[in-house]
């Protein structure tokens, strides 16, 4: 049996209303029940960051994930400030760290890197990409990642040491690794395509048809979820040891 894990979910946004609406569950639901299903032997707590709520100290969990939102890194809101310092802390002690869509842009941004809207519009939906460096976590292998997106954020420059795990012409640097300890992807591994278009067809998208339309013709497929949350298991426990062992 393997060791406990204990997972800190900083949640930059809940989607609640729609997720609900499309699944039954919130965002936190949806974290336990895609862990879970890789390894029964993970607890879990829940931190508001979007609403200034933030751990006491780093090591309140074993390891942390940074789930998505609407905001931009680059947006003056004091959260999105504090949540940045408290990335910072987790760098410090080597804290492994996980980060989805705004938390891949933010963890980038904070270790040095550049985030910006892109000139390439939205990306929604199903999006593919290689695998263009096979880290030792990555099991079970493979070439290609499905993925589901929805940004329009991206990372434009990446931090002094960060390497590149998986790209695509629309996103090159998709799926980032900046050290032993901190990784993160520009994809939702916890999407579906139910939930991307439940997130569509809210009111916030009634006033860009087109955008819509391009989200709902896009959102087919089956993303590598197991794949995806396999892996991120794998990173949390090899990089619990590099720390143990350093």
């Amino acid at each position: 049996m393997s060791s406990p894990l204990h997972i800190g979910l900083l949640l930059c946004h809940t989607f609640e209303p729609i997720l609900e609406q499309v699944g039954g569950l919130n965002y936190p639901a949806i974290f336990r029940k895609q862990f879970l299903a890789i390894d029964r032997n993970i607890r879990f707590t829940d931190f508001k960051a979007y609403a200034g709520e933030l751990p006491n100290n780093v090591d309140q969990c074993d390891v942390w994930l940074i789930n998505g939102s609407p905001a931009g890194v680059y947006e003056d809101i004091e959260w999105i400030h504090q949540l940045s310092d408290f990335i910072k802390q987790l760098d410090e002690v080597k804290k492994p760290t996980f980060g989805i869509c705004f938390g891949h842009q933010l963890m980038a941004q904070v270790l040095g890197g550049k985030v910006a809207l892109s000139r390439k519009g939205w990306g929604i939906g199903a999006s593919h990409n290689k695998v263009v460096e096979h880290a030792s976590f990555m099991q079970p292998k493979a070439e290609m990642i499905d993925v589901m997106v929805f940004h329009q954020d991206q990372v434009e420059q990446l931090p002094k040491g960060a390497k590149v795990l998986a790209s695509s012409d629309f996103c090159p640097n998709y799926m980032v690794q900046y050290n032993p300890h901190m990784l993160s992807i520009q994809g939702h591994p916890e999407f579906n395509t139910q939930m991307v278009q439940g997130v569509l067809s809210a009111p916030s998208f009634d006033d860009r048809p087109a955008i819509r339309a391009q989200g709902m013709a896009n959102s087919a497929g089956t993303p590598d979820t197991q794949l995806l949350f396999q892996w991120i298991v794998n990173f949390y426990r090899q990089a619990n040891r590099l720390v143990k062992a350093d």
